[in-house]
């Protein structure tokens, strides 16, 4: 599991990591879910992330992963809360 710095943190917002995409209920995500799926040391993860931007999230995404693996894909379309609703981006540390 990647450990992200309260820096890092303030701009992105881990819903949930290393996700089986088999089992994924994204019932209870808002809209604005990203689905970042990377590498490392040759294992796939899957983790569900919001951002104001999809720059931010490879920003830290790359920056954690470059030395063993690489970003593969960030997609949208995940969640079915209106982001407003769901309330804003924040560290839920």
């Amino acid at each position: 599991m990647l450990e992200f710095t309260k820096e890092e943190r303030g701009k992105i917002q881990i819903m949930d990591q290393e996700i089986d995409l088999e089992k994924l209920d994204d019932r209870e995500w808002p809209s604005d879910v990203h689905l970042v799926t990377y590498t490392v040391d040759g294992n796939t993860f899957h983790d569900a992330v919001r951002a104001y931007t999809m720059v931010d999230i490879f920003d830290a995404y790359h920056d954690k992963v470059r030395k063993q693996g690489k970003v593969v894909k960030i997609a949208s379309g995940y969640g079915r809360i209106r982001p407003n609703l769901y309330g804003k981006i924040k560290d839920e540390s």
